[in-house]
């Protein structure tokens, strides 16, 4: 072989490596543009939501939130001292006590026994049972003011100082469960303590704001917060997770796309929308589908990334998930074209998205 040849056979095969280089380093992530650029997923933190943790980013902000546990709706007031807290259930306590349940008898009733009102007052209290699970905590099983005397329904009110963060709780019962609901209860009420929101906790619970509650796994896990993810532009991160049922497995994100573009038409962008994405995919060990959306139109650009896991029923490992980005919004009078346009451009939303999503993993320790 000549020396021009050889020459020519090893420029060919280092062009070759330098290609295959080019190429890996084009298919590896951590090729891509720094996160820092991305205004949407900058400086991002480990944050717990239920029994999961994402990393989301620190300047964002909580838009709502909403809490569901044990069929309980549950209620974060902070800024709680223990004097308050025990304030607060002494005058509850004295009140449930105090206050007499009524009963509803007919119009010809009232008017036979020459009464004013058809609700007639009994010397039973609102009062139905009370438990202390511990000296932060207390459980009220009453009655509603607009339930008669005899109603089987009743109310469960609870009060949980973590820190100084006061849980209210409140759900609905039969008289039938009042002790197994007061001991099942019990066990979480003691259990919940308060965490420093950044602070990933390594016991099991379920995270809420300010909170880890704490005991056994329940059939009822609901949470959802939604994110401001810029100050001041369109930006929405949405999570809403629950427990998954069977009626879940037959839920399809792909189905629903004629449904999301109509929804869009709203916004005078429906011949406008565009399919970026829309198939399957794995979200947090979970099988999911997709579909990811943009509009553009007068100087505004937008998009709409969904993504739905129906998760396992039964297992609280995988719960039903439903995520949404909202990059981009319609122009207001209060708001000018420039303001309203989405503050990253498509690969920078799709940059966004795949990067929230592939952070979402289950909580070490959580169960």
């Amino acid at each position: 072989m000549t020396m021009s040849l050889r020459v020519s056979h090893a420029l060919r095969a280092m062009l070759l490596a330098s290609a295959v280089a080019i190429s890996a380093c084009a298919n590896s992530p951590n090729q891509e543009p720094m996160m820092k650029d991305n205004p949407v997923i900058a400086n991002l933190r480990p944050w717990c939501i239920g029994r999961m943790v994402f990393d989301r980013p620190a300047a964002s902000s909580m838009h709502a939130e909403r809490y569901e546990y044990a069929g309980s709706e549950i209620v974060v007031e902070p800024d709680n001292s223990k004097e308050r807290f025990d304030r607060l259930m002494a005058a509850r306590e004295k009140e449930l006590r105090e206050k007499k349940r009524t009963f509803t008898i007919s119009y010809k009733e009232m008017l036979s026994k020459g009464l004013n009102s058809m609700d007639v007052e009994t010397s039973l209290p609102y009062l139905e049972k009370m438990a202390t699970p511990s000296p932060n905590s207390r459980l009220f099983i009453h009655v509603d003011e607009h339930v008669t005397a005899y109603s089987l329904l009743l109310d469960a009110e609870g009060y949980i100082l973590a820190g100084r963060n006061l849980l209210k709780l409140k759900g609905v019962l039969n008289k039938t469960a009042v002790d197994d609901v007061i001991r099942r209860n019990s066990v979480w009420y003691k259990e919940t303590v308060a965490r420093d929101d950044w602070t990933v906790p390594t016991e099991r619970g379920f995270c809420i704001k300010s909170a880890l509650i704490g005991g056994p796994p329940f059939p009822v896990e609901n949470v959802k917060q939604i994110f401001q993810m810029y100050a001041g532009r369109p930006a929405l991160f949405s999570i809403k997770m629950r427990n998954s049922f069977d009626f879940d497995q037959k839920t399809s994100l792909l189905n629903a796309i004629p449904d999301l573009r109509r929804r869009l038409d709203k916004a005078l962008l429906f011949n406008k929308v565009r399919v970026l994405r829309a198939g399957k995919r794995e979200f947090a060990g979970m099988q999911a589908e997709e579909v990811l959306l943009a509009m553009k139109d007068n100087g505004v650009e937008m998009f709409r990334f969904h993504l739905i896991a129906p998760g396992t029923e039964g297992d609280n490992a995988k719960p039903y998930a439903e995520l949404e980005l909202r990059l981009g919004a319609e122009p207001r009078y209060y708001r000018t074209a420039e303001q309203s346009t989405s503050l990253v451009d498509e690969a920078g939303a799709l940059q966004a998205w795949d990067t929230l999503l592939d952070s979402f993993r289950l909580r070490p320790g959580a169960l």
